[in-house]
């Protein structure tokens, strides 16, 4: 029996589903689904798209002029964005994502995207992936066009009279499917568009907004008293005359107006009785029906007179709800976003999206946990501070106003440390150097002239050298100035600034920095690498974006010595720790390209401390090398680099 014989060919693609594909990676065409969509095109011209299922003008209005609509989509939007990372496993494209994130400012356009997705049920962003830009547009002037496959042909915006839709050249923008991320939210099956939360709940909105409107109408008439006159005696008749006459002088009166009337005519103030209870009630029966609409509990709306044991199970389902919709967000991002980032780029690579800032209830259980760890009497000082300002954090208090003096005991096993500390930053501590060892294989010193860019240059000259000059790295072959950058910014995200870092109240005192400034400095060294900006221009942002103080030395009096003053200390930081990170950075690089050893290369000029002239044109294992010991910084301000040597 033979085989049935294979058939190879080709998908026939029209013009408009080819210029959808990416252009950067090869895309495998695989064959559609055999079921068909019934888009309701836009009547008049066809090319514009699929019709809007509501008007999405009109939820827009809702949002603006509806307190407790706007409220309900802003809390629920509020408790699905959070702080996020973006994950991947190879470094460069790591690095690239992070970049794209920084330089879109995604994590502050990633709201309205949102807002829009969950208002209107659709929410646009453009995409920029060249220039790392990233925009939303409103939702009410996009329209998505689709095979009948349901297949995505592009999208197509219109700003113009809907009415009448004339498509010109200037009304119309055509986007191709790469260039916009649509989230859609509560979609219907096979639908081009999401409907959101707020049309499903229209009538409800109108219910309540109709009871509101009554209420306070019933509230300014009771409140303007209306005033009830029979003219007459039981069972006579009364000329009309006599009661436009009577109802004319109504017109005058006042609160210091008295009235002196016979018996013939009875005067009274009109009761509206239950009416306005009636309408309280229907009102309060409409929030409850947009609670459950909206899936949004009932005490984010305000609603005080909730039983704990219904809020507690109304929370849960909601955190159930908005993770469910991060999920779908999660999704979108990833396959939308951040893998064409990528593949503009020609790379690809498995992206991971994960939300990262922790809820509520995560922090509470955490400041749980830590006030428990706490009250161990066998605590040590250095960990008993450490969740001290943990726990501040999590409450977003500002740990200087709060921080008292340390005890005895803590303040001597701080000084230890400290003492440490101080051994390894000391710039004058000239001698055999650790790497002279007999284990390292390596004791070779060569005279070397200086090849130092920042050799012999006055202060102002250093102050405008970029971060790649005053770092001093050098291309070696095999590697360019973005393999280096690569290194350094993985290098950035997890590096601790043991020198700078606050652990115990005692740091604090002495000038140290908090977590919150540390991170400040991160992303002011992140961006300064990114930019490859000059050493004037990080000592600015270090300047203007944290709160550096003076950096003071304790004295066995309790006195205080400056020993740094806050003017200055920018410049420390900003040439320190750019040289800490370089050549860790460059270490990684070496290390994972199989460069055994490097040579030490110091500034040499009048200024160069003694023990970097000593380790000048030292060689060194790759392996042994660490800064302090025979790795730049040697000291504060050092300005000495590493170069790698290819065997």
């Amino acid at each position: 029996m033979t085989e049935p014989k294979k058939s190879i060919g080709y998908i026939a693609v029209s013009d408009i589903e080819k210029s959808s594909l990416p252009q950067v990676m090869p895309t495998l065409l695989k064959e559609e689904f055999k079921g068909n969509v019934s888009d309701v095109e836009v009547n008049y011209p066809k090319e514009l798209g699929t019709v809007h299922p509501f008007d999405f003008n009109k939820v827009e209005q809702i949002i603006n002029n509806v307190g407790i609509v706007s409220s309900a989509v802003d809390k629920i939007t509020d408790y699905i964005i959070g702080d996020f990372i973006v994950k991947t496993n190879d470094p460069k494209t790591q690095t690239i994502l992070d970049n794209f994130v920084e330089e879109s400012n995604f994590k502050t356009v990633i709201r309205p995207w949102i807002k829009e997705g969950l208002s209107k049920g659709n929410g646009f962003m453009e995409l920029d992936l060249k220039e790392s830009k990233v925009r939303v547009m409103n939702a009410n002037w996009m329209w998505v066009q689709r095979n009948k496959k349901g297949k995505v042909l592009r999208y197509n915006q219109y700003i113009g009279n809907k009415n009448k839709i004339n498509m010109t050249s200037n009304n119309v923008t055509e986007f191709k499917v790469n260039e916009i991320a649509h989230l859609p939210v509560n979609k219907i099956p096979n639908d081009a568009y999401g409907i959101g939360l707020v049309n499903p709940n229209m009538r409800t909105i109108n219910n309540y907004a109709t009871s509101e409107m009554g209420l306070h109408k019933v509230i300014e008439r009771k409140a303007g008293a209306p005033i009830h006159v029979k003219v007459g005696v039981g069972q006579e008749g009364v000329q009309d005359e006599d009661v436009d006459a009577f109802k004319a002088s109504l017109q005058y009166l006042t609160n210091s107006t008295e009235w002196v009337t016979d018996a013939n005519v009875e005067m009274s103030v009109l009761d509206f009785k239950d009416v306005g209870k009636n309408l309280t009630d229907a009102s309060n029966h409409d929030v409850e029906q947009f609670s459950m609409g909206m899936q949004i509990p009932m005490v984010l709306l305000g609603v005080a007179n909730v039983p704990e044991g219904l809020a507690k199970v109304q929370m849960e389902a909601f955190q159930r709800f908005t993770n469910a919709l991060r999920k779908q967000i999660e999704d979108i991002i990833e396959d939308k976003i951040m893998v064409p980032v990528l593949r503009a780029n020609g790379l690809d690579a498995d992206v991971e999206f994960e939300w990262e800032l922790p809820g509520e209830e995560e922090k509470n259980l955490r400041l749980d946990t830590i006030a428990k760890v706490m009250v161990n009497p066998f605590l040590s000082p250095e960990l008993k501070a450490a969740l001290e300002i943990e726990y501040a954090q999590i409450l977003g208090l500002e740990m200087e106003n709060l921080l008292v003096q340390p005890k005895d005991a803590q303040a001597k096993a701080d000084e230890e440390i400290k003492k440490q500390e101080d051994a390894i930053k000391q710039p004058e501590v000239p001698g055999e150097k650790p790497t002279a060892k007999e284990s390292s294989k390596v004791t070779v010193k060569e005279k070397v002239e200086c090849s130092h860019t920042a050799c012999n240059l006055t202060e102002s000259q250093i102050s405008e050298m970029t971060l790649a000059e005053y770092v001093n790295i050098t291309e070696i072959p095999g590697f360019n100035y973005t393999d280096y950058l690569v290194k350094i910014l993985q290098q950035l995200k997890t590096y601790k600034f043991q020198d700078l870092l606050a652990i115990t109240e005692k740091d604090l005192i002495e000038g140290l920095l908090p977590a919150n400034e540390i991170e400040k400095l991160r992303i002011v060294l992140k961006n300064g690498f990114r930019k490859n900006l000059t050493i004037t221009q990080i000592e600015k942002e270090i300047s203007q974006k944290m709160n550096v103080p003076d950096r003071v030395k304790l004295e066995e009096d309790g006195s205080k010595r400056v020993t740094l003053s806050s003017e200055a200390r920018p410049k420390a930081i900003a040439r320190t720790e750019t040289v800490r990170l370089a050549n860790a950075g460059l270490k990684d690089l070496y290390q994972e390209n199989g460069i055994q050893h490097y040579r030490y290369l110091a500034a040499l000029d009048d200024r160069t401390s003694a023990i970097c002239q000593e380790l000048n044109g030292q060689v060194f294992l790759v392996s042994e090398g660490s800064p302090g010991n025979n790795m730049p910084p040697m000291h504060v301000n050092c300005r000495s680099t590493i170069v790698g040597l290819v065997d």
